[in-house]
């Protein structure tokens, strides 16, 4: 079995997997103006939302052995500066082009800690985690058209744009990387 409270360490970064302790830091995070206007469409969300996200994190860490990560510089672990993860790829049960596998990569920092390549990290040691340790086949991210911040992000990480198409009303790329891309990604260095 997965240890699925095992803590991700890089050189920068600890990613610690999300718990009922973090409802408040996840929140502030996730209402943030500018995290917000990507990750909720500008919405404000309510604690409850964070409540049952953080819910649905712990499930599928007990089911796949990922899930959310609470970001924390590796300088100062007790501040969560952002978050990066899985989660079941929404579209899976629905879209029959997505036969594969349904892990959806999501991720997302604070404002004062972008342009630093720290959601890059967080991203792509959460990919080596979803593809050496979860056995993933294959992950999926969506984003935004508009949020090339992410865009770019998504294309650092080698995946490969696969469509542009609407999705929740909104203009939105899709990306996926298999596990063999990733490896072969990896080797190349």
């Amino acid at each position: 079995m997965i240890d699925t409270h095992q803590d991700i360490v890089t050189r920068r970064l600890v990613l610690r997997p999300i718990t009922p302790a973090d409802t408040v830091a996840l929140h502030g995070l996730w209402t943030n103006k500018e995290v917000r206007r990507y990750l909720w469409d500008n919405r404000i969300i309510p604690v409850n939302v964070v409540e049952s996200i953080i819910g649905s994190s712990v499930d599928y860490f007990d089911q796949h052995g990922s899930g959310f990560y609470g970001v924390r510089l590796a300088s100062a672990s007790d501040s969560i500066v952002g978050f990066c993860g899985h989660r079941r790829f929404e579209d899976s049960a629905t879209d029959p082009g997505n036969r594969i596998e349904e892990n959806e990569l999501l991720y997302g920092m604070h404002p004062n800690f972008w342009s630093q390549g720290l959601g890059t990290e967080a991203a792509r040691a959460v990919l080596t985690h979803g593809f050496e340790v979860c056995d993933f086949r294959k992950v999926f991210a969506t984003t935004d058209t508009p949020n090339q911040r992410s865009v770019k992000v998504l294309q650092r990480l080698g995946m490969s744009f696969d469509r542009r198409q609407q999705r929740h009303g909104l203009d939105t790329v899709f990306y996926s990387m298999t596990r063999e891309e990733f490896l072969a990604s990896e080797q190349r260095g």
